[in-house]
């Protein structure tokens, strides 16, 4: 009975990787309207790498107005290496850099979209990215 009773757990625990959604890709999203943001991702088990990349898309960029408008957030973080990215089912976790600080992130993958979810200094911000169509 405990033979069985353990083969039905190993099953079930090969089940559910096997099901989780694949994080292995490139997800894009658009941020605020004007920054396209694209995070590749490859998960190797447990541990996740990959990098992070924010680009401005607003021509106001290369000539700020009047009242100094810059993309400074697109400017200064632009491609950063993912570090300390963890994988666990649908739930990841990882760290970027902006201004030389840790920004941790933590998202969940479902229904073909990667939610990810930081605090940017007390403002809570919410990023939803998909992976694009493959042709």
């Amino acid at each position: 009975m405990k033979k069985i009773l353990l083969s039905a757990v190993l099953v079930l625990m090969v089940a559910t990787v096997c099901l989780a959604a694949s994080v292995d890709g490139v997800w894009k999203g658009l941020v605020e309207g004007q920054y396209n943001l694209t995070v590749t991702l490859k998960a190797d088990g447990a541990k996740l790498t990959g990098v992070f990349a924010l680009v401005d898309n607003n021509p106001k960029s290369e000539n700020p107005d009047e009242a100094g408008y810059t993309p400074f957030v697109a400017a200064q973080m632009g491609k950063n290496t993912i570090t300390d990215g963890k994988i666990d089912g649908d739930n990841i976790t990882f760290t970027t850099t902006f201004n030389g600080k840790p920004i941790v992130y933590k998202g969940t993958i479902a229904d073909g979209k990667l939610v990810l979810t930081t605090t940017f200094g007390t403002t809570p911000v919410k990023l939803t990215l998909r992976q694009p169509a493959t042709k």
